[in-house]
């Protein structure tokens, strides 16, 4: 508790609560970071696994056909084979980006999961202070 308050140079419950609010803030930017690359990679494994099938069978040559027309709109020739190469390096690009978010992001989460903890601690213990001197300050006062 004490080196994450002093790492992150926190010296009041401001502070704190100012340092949980942008990890969450950052964690939940990176979740929705996260989220079209996601979308993407799943929308490229589509493609890939019809543009695949293209080459076997007549059955799955019609139904990637299909797939394809439609996904490609127009710029579709059977003649030719789909990108699947360029498709491919798009994937293990984005594959590797959404590992090094997820990585950021779980590293986050546990962090923040930290700080509530530490949060959490540091009330309790301003709690029971106020409490302990409550009582003091109302005998200083009857004297």
């Amino acid at each position: 508790m004490l080196n994450f308050l002093t790492a992150n140079n926190i010296m009041d419950m401001v502070g704190l609560d100012d340092k949980l609010k942008s990890m969450i803030s950052k964690q939940f930017a990176i979740r929705d970071k996260l989220k079209p690359v996601e979308r993407r990679l799943d929308t490229l494994d589509k493609h890939i696994r019809h543009s695949e099938n293209f080459r076997a069978e007549i059955t799955l040559f019609e139904a990637a056909e299909r797939y394809l027309k439609d996904v490609l709109q127009g710029h579709f020739d059977a003649k030719k084979l789909p990108p699947i190469t360029k498709w491919k390096v798009e994937r293990d690009k984005l594959t590797a980006d959404r590992n090094k978010l997820n990585q950021r992001y779980i590293s986050l989460k546990d962090e923040v999961k930290e700080a509530e903890q530490i949060r959490k601690s540091v009330d309790t213990i301003m709690r029971e202070e106020t409490r302990r001197t409550q009582p003091k300050r109302a005998h200083d006062m009857e004297l």
